[in-house]
């Protein structure tokens, strides 16, 4: 039997206007490592620059219109930051992600999200506050 690779998908982001240290660069790096060793197929990737709170911004827009026409299963951020410092927002839309079905793989903390519960939120809201 062929062990089939989850789809994944790299989301990046810096606060900064421009990245002129290479800081975007070295998230995709660690991210797409990390889908190596667990061997996932990166089937795309989009980042984003600015300090933005709200959650329409373009790269991840991009991922939001890619992961139901991609099949994508997993999606891999550095840390909750990278979706907003906005914990609500971060919250929300986490749930959101799997409830749809994606897993979440926050790489700094070092753990995955894919419960389907009623204790979902308060479960993703323990691992962003802390």
């Amino acid at each position: 039997m062929e062990n089939r690779k989850k789809k994944a998908w790299i989301y990046t982001r810096i606060d900064a206007p421009e990245d002129s240290h290479g800081t975007l660069k070295k998230q995709y790096e660690q991210l797409n490592t990390y889908g190596e060793q667990f061997q996932m197929k990166i089937a795309g990737s989009s980042s984003d620059m600015g300090e933005e709170t709200r959650l329409e911004r373009s790269g991840l827009n991009l991922f939001l219109e890619a992961k139901d026409s991609r099949e994508i299963e997993v999606l891999l951020i550095l840390d909750s930051s990278r979706i907003s410092r906005d914990k609500n927002l971060c919250r929300e839309f986490l749930c959101r992600m799997t409830k749809a079905g994606l897993r979440c793989v926050l790489l700094w903390r070092g753990f995955y999200l894919s419960v389907r519960s009623r204790r979902m939120k308060q479960e993703v809201h323990r691992w962003i506050i802390t």
